[in-house]
């Protein structure tokens, strides 16, 4: 049987054991044990291999690009089909021709209408009960809580955020306060309460984790188990009988899928699901992200996989451009530029943002918008104005990127999208572009400003300030021009910007506040905008992709754009420019705590600056700094292996991840006393986990 983290089980037992799910009766534990048992190889090869192409690619043996159309793709069901007919099948299926390949997204069981209704997706995660009662009062047509990004397994978070969503969905808190322990208001305990009645709440869907992600709380045979397995059952255990009492289902939001045999995983995972509860084939709902551009690349094939039970694909930006980074890090062209100069206005993001759309309507799906992290600045008020509208123009941009005439016939695709706050004027700002029907869109349009109408002429979604659809015909609907090559090109271009000595010391601001707040337990946090005096809600996501960029341009001394404080336009960025910033920095930090009182040395900013050079920078045994050889996939995973760790075993861990394996396991052999054992075990689990490398796939190490 697996085994649970004793204080886990302890506190959250209501959450394991046998439960009583459908009339029949499931043992958690037994359920997450078996999942495990059947799928934990499939895990290990799937990881791999995404360290394995990415090393292909830098040693220029293989190259990113669409799926072959001699590719046989399977699914967790046994059908197997040539990427061929999955491309002509899903043309076939929209245009209604009855031919042996035609497919349509959800076959079995059909889209539940609940998941379908306009309006903001909100997310957040359940942690505190009182924000989770905030979340039902905002009004959001749906609501994704979040046990990745938002909710992450830091001591027992995981576990009271699925019991606080059991518990409300099973209305056991309707009609009844929540006396905060902690949060005061007006020198009193606040006072939380459910507002809305359950017809008006919003849909609610579980984000789970990545499959990169493991529970860091169950284990078996002495490894954790894939975070996604007990997310999954806990999920569907506990609210199954009261979400289908509510009228309602089990839905779920799964990220950082990247091809179709990961999607095949997952596929199966549901399908166990669904078994163990002995519900039909299709009745577990799932959003998919649409994050990685491995997986906008694979995109027919991934839906195809997934069609028993997938609703439709979400956008994103940051892991979409983070992805970029890693798939091209070792292209010294392919450098983005500044990071917070490339927004969803940028051509190739466009493209991704119109053809997620037009894909998943070809499938039968439906689109999910992205991220408008915008927060609300309770310091700054009279910034509120510019939030707000900036998060209703972002919504109108999507809506019309998602407006098609095909055969010239109208089709609406962009109605949900989502928002980063309970905030109730924040989440009703980008309402109204999405619950507008059609007809009476041009209306909303007009209200744009003539800055803002001329960004979206630019970006063709209008024409003389008229809405202007992309106009299609069956002749330009093919597989072959879905998939060419100018196709590729549109979606992988590198972004156009500046690479200045700014952007570097906002990317440092930004990784080195995100890596404070992930060490505190928080995932997702609101970090201060010093730019513009905004919040923006910035999770693991924006951390890789901003420490990534000064990772590579470091390593491939970029070319700076610009003149800055310590460099002129034409420098390179260099190690001793990075560690300049990175001094300059600590010396802020400093500043700040100084003027609030805080002991520096009693905080983890230190530790966050160490991190943060050890991942960039490489110091030599003469002293000379140079670029870090080695390329962290999940930076994040550094920060979770110490996150509960004290000295001196934090030090010691992140040696060992910057150290060298054999001696790892050398020093493991020597120990000769049980603490120094566990300490020695301790070090090379936590420099296998960043590096995905198992014992039995050693000598295959990334």
């Amino acid at each position: 049987m697996i085994e649970v983290r004793k204080d886990i089980f302890e506190k959250h037992g209501s959450l394991f054991g046998d439960q009583k799910v459908n009339e029949r009766t499931v043992n958690v534990e037994a359920l997450i044990e078996k999942l495990t048992r059947e799928t934990r190889d499939d895990f290990r090869s799937l990881l791999s291999a995404r360290h394995a192409f990415q090393d292909q690619v830098g040693r220029r043996e293989r190259n990113y690009g669409f799926l072959a159309p001699e590719t046989k793709v399977g699914d967790a069901d046994g059908n197997t089909a040539t990427v061929r007919d999955i491309r002509q099948g899903m043309l076939d299926g929209f245009f209604e021709r009855k031919t042996p390949a035609a497919w349509r997204l959800n076959p079995s069981v059909p889209i539940p209408k609940d998941t379908m209704k306009p309006g903001l997706e909100g997310t957040g995660p359940a942690i505190d009960l009182g924000m989770a009662m905030g979340a039902l009062n905002t009004g959001a047509a749906s609501w994704m809580w979040d046990w990745e990004d938002a909710g992450g397994d830091y001591k027992d978070q995981l576990y009271q955020a699925w019991e606080n969503l059991r518990d409300l969905l099973a209305h056991k808190w309707n009609g009844k306060p929540f006396v905060h322990p902690t949060k005061k208001e007006g020198g009193k305990p606040r006072q939380y309460a459910i507002e809305l009645p359950p017809e008006k709440w919003p849909t609610i869907f579980h984000r789970v984790p990545g499959l990169h992600l493991r529970n860091r709380q169950i284990w078996l045979d002495g490894d954790e188990v894939p975070g996604i397995i007990p997310a999954l059952i806990f999920h569907a255990v506990s609210n199954y009988d009261t979400q289908k009492k509510n009228g309602s289902g089990v839905y779920y939001y799964v990220p950082k899928i990247e091809t179709w045999q990961e999607a095949r995983l997952v596929s199966g995972l549901l399908k166990r699901v669904e078994e163990a509860l002995g519900l039909a084939r299709g009745s577990l709902k799932i959003k998919m992200l649409n994050e990685r551009a491995e997986y906008a690349l694979q995109q027919e094939a991934i839906m195809w996989v997934l069609r028993e039970n997938l609703i439709g694909p979400n956008v994103g930006r940051w892991d979409y451009l983070n992805s970029r980074e890693e798939m091209f890090r070792h292209d010294a062209d392919m450098v983005i530029p500044d990071p917070n100069t490339v927004t969803m206005t940028e051509p190739s993001l466009t493209y991704y943002t119109m053809r997620n759309a037009l894909l998943a309507l070809l499938a039968g799906g439906m689109p999910i918008g992205g991220m408008a992290a915008q927060m609300q600045n309770p310091g700054a008020p009279e910034n509120d104005a510019k939030a707000l509208r900036d998060i209703w123009f972002d919504k109108l941009r999507e809506r019309l990127t998602g407006l098609f005439t095909i055969n010239g016939k109208t089709f609406d695709t962009y109605r949900q999208s989502w928002v980063a706050t309970v905030a109730p004027a924040y989440v009703e700002a980008g309402r109204e572009p999405l619950v507008t029907e059609v007809p009476q869109l041009q209306g909303v349009v007009d209200k744009l400003r003539p800055d803002e109408k001329k960004r979206l002429e630019d970006l063709g979604l209008l024409k003389d300030g008229r809405i202007a659809p992309m106009e299609l015909s069956e002749a330009d609907l093919t597989a072959d021009k879905l998939f060419s090559e100018e196709a590729r090109k549109k979606l992988l271009s590198r972004p156009q910007g500046p690479t200045t000595e700014d952007g570097l010391r906002y990317a440092m601001y930004m990784s080195t506040e995100f890596m404070y707040q992930q060490l505190l337990g928080n995932n997702a946090a609101a970090i201060y905008d010093p730019r513009t005096g905004l919040r923006f809600m910035n999770d693991l996501a924006t951390y890789e992709i901003f420490w990534h960029f000064l990772y590579l341009t470091v390593c491939h001394r970029v070319e700076l754009t610009a003149d800055g404080q310590h460099s002129k336009k034409g420098d390179r960025v260099t190690p001793e420019l990075f560690l300049t910033l990175l001094d300059e920095r600590r010396n802020t930090v400093k500043e700040l705590f100084a003027k609030l009182g805080t002991v520096y040395e009693k905080t983890n900013a230190e530790l966050v600056l160490t991190i943060l050079r050890r991942q960039v920078i490489e110091t030599r045994a003469d002293g000379r700094a140079v670029p870090q050889a080695r390329w962290i996939k999940y930076g994040s995973r550094v920060l979770l292996s110490i996150i509960e760790e004290t000295e001196p075993a934090r030090s010691a861990i992140l040696d060992g991840i910057f150290g060298n394996r054999d001696a790892l396991v050398e020093s493991l052999n020597q120990a000769h006393d049980s603490r120094t054992r566990a300490l020695a075990e301790k070090v090379l689990h936590a420099h296998d986990f960043v590096y995905d490398v198992r014992e039995d796939q050693a000598d295959d190490a990334a």
